[in-house]
């Protein structure tokens, strides 16, 4: 059976410590080429209006992909102009194991990133950190 987390549950189970140190281990294995993390892949649909977004990537003990919608006419509509979904499988046989509402989760690791990359670098400079905290959050 597929596990399917919902964001209300992403949001119980996601932690920032720890998601900051993993987002550290993950830059360090794709800089070591241990991540096959091909280019993003954005599908134009109807141009200006619908596009696919899609990202694979697989490492030694993982394995999936992200696929996210982006519609702009939904500005205002309330529904949300990006929408994503993360798709696991086992990196061993291939079933699949999770499906995962991605939009908090993805908006959780830019943030995640970009302080696990200020912890690696040894802090930005007083002059950068207005700079990192909206490259962070966006």
């Amino acid at each position: 059976m597929v596990l399917y987390l919902d964001e209300e549950r992403i949001r119980e189970l996601l932690q920032w410590d720890r998601l900051i140190s993993t987002m550290e281990n993950a830059l360090a294995a794709f800089s070591r080429g241990r991540v096959l993390q091909p280019v993003r892949n954005m599908l134009t649909i109807e141009e200006g209006k619908r596009y696919l977004g899609i990202m694979p990537a697989v490492a030694d003990d993982a394995m999936g992909a992200k696929l996210v919608s982006f519609y702009p006419g939904n500005a205002g509509s309330g529904v949300a102009t990006h929408l994503a979904m993360i798709l696991l499988f086992r990196t061993d046989t291939g079933e699949p194991l999770a499906v995962l509402d991605a939009r908090l989760i993805t908006e959780m690791r830019t943030a995640a990133v970009s302080a696990a990359v200020n912890e690696i670098s040894g802090g930005f400079r007083q002059p950068y950190i207005g700079f990192a905290r909206q490259w962070g959050a966006g």
